[in-house]
């Protein structure tokens, strides 16, 4: 991982960054900066809703909502430097020696770590896409291109995080990679529960 933080990065480095020969910023963290945006986008529907006489009805609604996305704003922003170094050790691993004895076990640790930054990506975005949702039918209408925006960016975070906890499963062990996988199978169900 870079010494600097990626999230702190100007976004014309972090574009370049993204796109020069190094492994970081990779999916996950990319897919982690997309859902922050989603979430960053859906509070700017909420400010141009609450305080607006006519919204004053769902005044108390939306602002729950502003909280929950800058909750998930805040956690995604953090994945977006815990995805890299996740990465990073699993890199690390990679590189021991076939001859060590603890390398298969350093490489399953280190994928089960690397799946988990991903997996919490994912149902971030699960939930900033219910949130959205909502607030597609209460928040200001005049800022339904932004609402469309900030779904698509969720749905498209989520997606991105998922093939990142998927890349990772063959490499855990079969009991943690079982559990893995059915947490992320809940995330992904148009019928899960709410999270």
């Amino acid at each position: 991982m870079p010494a600097a933080s990626l999230i702190d990065l100007p976004v014309a480095q972090f574009l370049d960054q993204t796109a020069a020969e190094t492994p970081t910023p990779g999916g996950g963290s990319v897919a982690a900066l997309a859902g922050a945006l989603a979430a960053a986008l859906g509070g700017m529907v909420c400010a141009f809703t609450i305080g607006r006489p006519r919204f004053a009805g769902v005044e108390s609604r939306v602002r729950a909502v502003r909280e929950q996305l800058q909750q998930c704003e805040r956690l995604l922003r953090a994945l977006v430097d815990e995805d890299a170094a996740a990465y990073g050790r699993l890199s690390d691993a990679f590189k021991l020696p076939c001859s060590d004895a603890s390398r298969a076990a350093r490489v399953a640790e280190a994928a089960s770590l690397a799946a988990i930054a991903p997996l919490s990506t994912a149902a971030s975005c699960r939930r900033i896409s219910e949130l959205i949702a909502e607030l597609g039918a209460i928040g200001n209408p005049q800022l339904i291109a932004d609402v469309e925006v900030s779904a698509a960016l969720a749905q498209a975070a989520l997606a991105g995080a998922a093939a990142n906890v998927r890349v990772n499963l063959k490499l855990i062990d079969p009991p943690r990679a079982a559990q893995i996988a059915a947490e992320l199978r809940v995330i992904e169900s148009p019928a899960g529960p709410a999270l």
